[in-house]
């Protein structure tokens, strides 16, 4: 099979080898990530925001509402 060589930061990296098994590629780490976490529908993305809602990056803004 061919392959591709990517780069990784270190922090992402460190995920992949925590969720590594025992005798498995990091491109199988990778493929069965993938398989497991099915995509998401908009109303189940919006739903897992929930949490996060009204949480900003920055610094607190308020909102106002549009008329």
């Amino acid at each position: 099979m061919a392959t591709k060589t990517i780069s990784l930061e270190i922090d992402v990296y460190n995920i992949l080898a925590k969720e590594k098994r025992a005798h498995e590629s990091f491109s199988q780490v990778v493929r069965r990530i993938a398989d497991e976490r099915p995509a998401l529908t908009t109303d189940e993305l919006l739903e897992a925001l929930k949490p996060f809602e009204g949480k900003g990056a920055g610094k607190k803004r308020r909102r106002h509402a549009i008329a």
